[in-house]
């Protein structure tokens, strides 16, 4: 066996050489490079597992985010006089952005990637947040509301995100 060859770890997806027993990042048992694929069993049992974790796909998210919630709590109330998204309802119209940023993201991507949108989705929960609470002057929500709502829209996104990767698989 070539000293040259790498192991990657299904767990954590740090490369290993390949005479390694066990992941040196997180200590998982690691499978010989002796050429056998994995069989349907273990094939099926892999299917929901993410290959590696590309940050490119989070800045993606987190741009699409930033665009799609501008839109909805900035320019349309600007445009629509009805339309004033305040508290709770900013923070259900930015989970609804959220789940469908995170479906569209892990459609979009190649490969297993329906973590990216979720970190994505954590890193524009604070701006997010700040603009709401800011924008709202009725109905102003708690600090405790406001973190679990946004922890809440969080967890969306990555049901988002897993719907994508199914959609994308299916086709």
């Amino acid at each position: 066996m070539a000293s040259t060859d790498v192991i990657v770890c299904s767990i954590c997806g740090a490369q290993n050489e390949g005479n390694q027993a066990r992941c040196t990042s997180c200590g998982a048992k690691l499978d010989p490079l002796d050429g056998r694929g994995l069989t349907a069993e273990e094939e099926h049992a892999r299917r929901h597992q993410q290959d590696g974790f590309h940050w490119k796909w989070v800045i993606v998210a987190v741009g699409m985010y930033l665009v799609m919630q501008a839109i909805a709590l900035v320019v349309l109330p600007m445009v629509i006089d009805a339309y004033e998204p305040e508290g709770l309802s900013a923070l259900l119209i930015s989970a609804g952005i959220w789940f469908v940023g995170g479906a569209i993201v892990g459609f979009i991507s190649p490969g297993r990637t329906f973590l990216e949108p979720t970190v994505g989705a954590l890193l524009a929960v604070v701006p997010t947040l700040l603009w709401i609470d800011y924008i709202s002057i009725v109905d102003k929500l708690s600090l405790m509301a406001m973190i679990v709502g946004g922890m809440l829209g969080v967890m969306i996104t990555l049901m988002g995100g897993f719907i994508g990767e199914k959609l994308q698989m299916s086709k």
